[in-house]
């Protein structure tokens, strides 16, 4: 896999979100189409793509997947903590709390449901797609969990805040370990513990029916994206400092902390390109709907989110020279 096919993934990914752009330059969308889109994706549409990850044919359960799927568990909830502290340290002061707090934020959390996990999706194909899929699925569940508890902290400083109902109830965290106890259980993909005849036709077709509605995450989420890109001001996003900081430690730094703490493990290369990739997407677009939620700074936030997704076209192609250059790590 070279730099080229890396830039080319980014860059063609991002090109599906200029239908989005479009739309809400020329008003073509209601004031909340922004909202709707939003939970149309992550509640309605993700939990399918996930729960059909475990789905995959080419992928039949192994005790290997298993300790990789702990193994990807176990860097991705370590980057998380490194990053919270690194957020700490370069972002001190009570002035400006409420933006201080979105950088912590957006430093800490990826946009790895709308656009690391369809970037992934179009960068691996065949049996390494499904497999590393499953990867990002255990990923998802840090994610998730971290970003009702640790993100709630980190945009309130209140523990009061936290709403573990919100991380039981999550359609994401449902779904994710519906499809783990299925693969599990079923030692692979469901379909293949089906009994011929019509009760695996059906079966077989609602499935089909999952992988369609999971197949529409990448095009949606990169709409919502676009429409995010142009409801910002061009202008402010060469003006506002900590919008630059913000994107130095979630393009360069996270990715970094990622390729240190998988480069020289012992695991298979799509371990490592799960977490590095993963971590190297730009900030989360939840900062910004965190930021309405918690009283934060909503300008600041969806400056931050829009410049650190338009710098990613260039860093993450510049991250990956590093870890397949310097580190060695190539496929």
């Amino acid at each position: 896999m070279s730099v080229l096919t890396v830039f080319a993934t980014v860059l063609s990914l991002l090109l599906m979100a200029v239908p989005g752009f479009l739309l809400q330059k020329f008003k073509l969308l209601p004031e909340k189409a922004e909202t709707v889109l939003s939970n149309l994706v992550l509640y309605g549409l993700q939990p399918f793509l996930l729960f059909m990850s475990f789905q995959n044919k080419a992928i039949l359960y192994s005790t290997d997947i298993v300790v990789n799927m702990l193994i990807v568990f176990g860097l991705i909830l370590a980057v998380h903590i490194i990053l919270y502290a690194v957020g700490l340290i370069a972002v001190r002061g009570k002035d400006d709390l409420s933006k201080k707090r979105c950088v912590r934020y957006a430093t800490v959390f990826s946009n790895c449901g709308f656009m690391g996990l369809p970037f992934l999706q179009m960068l691996f194909s065949g049996a390494n797609g499904g497999e590393i899929m499953v990867y990002v699925a255990s990923s998802l569940i840090v994610f998730n969990v971290l970003n009702w508890t640790l993100g709630v902290y980190i945009m309130t400083g209140n523990f009061k805040e936290i709403s573990f109902k919100k991380v039981i109830l999550n359609p994401v965290i449902i779904a994710l370990l519906l499809g783990i106890v299925s693969f599990f259980a079923c030692g692979g993909p469901l379909i293949n513990v089906i009994p011929e005849g019509f009760g695996k036709e059906i079966t077989q077709k609602i499935l089909d029916s999952f992988s369609f509605l999971g197949n529409a995450v990448t095009p949606l989420s990169m709409i919502v994206i676009g429409v995010k890109l142009a409801k910002i001001e061009f202008k402010k996003l060469f003006v506002e400092k900590w919008a630059y900081i913000t994107c130095f430690l979630k393009l360069i730094i996270a990715p970094l902390i990622a390729i240190l703490l998988v480069a020289f493990l012992p695991v298979g290369n799509l371990v490592k390109y799960a977490v590095f990739f993963l971590m190297s997407m730009p900030s989360a677009t939840s900062t910004v709907l965190f930021a309405v939620r918690f009283n934060g700074d909503t300008d600041f936030s969806s400056v931050a989110v829009s410049l650190s997704t338009v710098l990613s076209i260039f860093s993450i192609p510049l991250m990956y020279l590093v870890i397949n250059g310097v580190f060695g790590v190539g496929i």
